[in-house]
């Protein structure tokens, strides 16, 4: 648990390999405001304490914020500057912060802080003690149809709220849905993730993990939120039957195949599971389920025993409870926090990135 898998992502035409290094723990953190500087946070706020996981795209770290006697533990997502240089890779940064402070739902991770140094970017984030979704599904032989049919809500719920503020999130996958202390899921990391101009608006850009990517994606025709349920199908699929639907170490098989064959069922999968995961894997975009928002989805058979209403206000428990959540248990980390020379060189200074939360404050 708490260790971050990364599979294959990957932007068109645009393919960036960060080296990201551990940071100078005595650096000043800067907000940007016209003309004027104003110290909100600093990187010696916080003390490391083990590596969570890292990523094409950045290092994540787990620390501990302790001041004024208030101590909470937080995820730091680490970027370099160095390696920040193309508009297109500014943009999905600056994208990430927009998002992570406009987003106010109980299925998506809170942004706390976000500050930077000469050198590197920092996004500091609610420490989530029930580890990655993948985790859970690869640490036992069978995931239930109670538990699929549970977290295939909440996801949803999750994407509901990224589309009513006009973002497609282009990454849903099992490492980036993390689980709160009491089991209840969050959607994470938007680096990739798309704000549209307005509802009606696409996208164009090729990007995504390729074991979830929707067709259309690969097309040159745009598309639109439509391609999260697809990724949504091929996540329940995993949760059901260990794997992505036509997954294959073959990357051009794999994606070869999902347009021309059917979706592969055994009998272990309820009918209207395979109702759900068929409409939603359909490889046109106009005839997916889910091409008229989220409800659509949540109107379909497979969540009708559930009370959605209740779910959306975490007062049904989850599945999933997370025990030992009172202390920080560091020998579950493997990895030891890398010591590497601080980076002293001048860089951008990224016009408002930096931010902090009012209720932050009283922590």
């Amino acid at each position: 648990m708490g260790n971050v898998c990364f599979r294959e992502e990957f932007v068109q035409n645009d393919i960036v390999k960060l080296k990201f290094d551990e940071d100078d723990l005595h650096a000043t953190a800067i907000s940007i405001q016209g003309r004027e500087t104003k110290q909100l946070a600093q990187l010696s706020d916080f003390k490391k304490l083990k590596l969570l996981g890292k990523g094409a795209y950045g290092r994540v770290m787990l620390v501990e914020y302790d001041k004024n006697g208030k101590q909470k533990f937080y995820a730091m997502k680490i970027l370099e500057k160095k390696n920040i240089r193309k508009e297109s890779q500014i943009r999905h940064v600056l994208d990430e912060r927009k998002i992570l402070e406009k987003s106010n739902s109980n299925f998506v991770v809170k942004l706390r802080y976000a500050f930077q140094n000469h050198a590197r970017l920092y996004f500091i984030v609610d420490y989530m003690e029930g580890g990655d979704l993948y985790y859970h599904i690869k640490s036992q032989p069978t995931f239930p149809d109670k538990f699929i049919r549970f977290y295939a809500a909440e996801i949803l719920f999750g994407l509901q709220h990224l589309h009513s503020l006009n973002v497609i999130y282009r990454d849903l996958k099992p490492e980036n849905i993390l689980l709160s202390q009491s089991g209840h899921i969050k959607l994470s990391d938007f680096g990739l993730s798309k704000i549209l101009d307005d509802f009606n608006d696409k996208a164009d850009t090729c990007c995504g993990t390729i074991d979830y990517l929707a067709p259309e994606v690969l097309g040159n025709e745009g598309y639109s939120f439509a391609c999260d349920f697809y990724s949504l199908g091929c996540l329940i699929y995993e949760m059901y039957f260990g794997m992505p639907p036509f997954y294959s170490k073959n990357k051009r098989l794999m994606i070869q195949n999902r347009s021309i064959r059917l979706v592969p069922f055994s009998e272990q999968c309820p009918q209207d599971a395979r109702d759900l995961l068929t409409r939603l894997l359909e490889v046109d975009p106009k005839k997916r389920l889910g091409r008229k928002g989220a409800e659509q989805i949540l109107n379909h058979a497979y969540f009708l025993e559930l009370d959605l209403q209740k779910m959306k206000e975490l007062q049904i428990q989850a599945p999933i409870t997370i025990v030992n959540s009172d202390y920080i248990d560091l020998k579950m980390f493997r990895e030891k926090v890398p010591q590497t020379p601080q980076n002293k060189g001048t860089l951008k200074i990224f016009e408002g990135f930096t931010y902090l939360q009012k209720e932050s404050q009283d922590y």
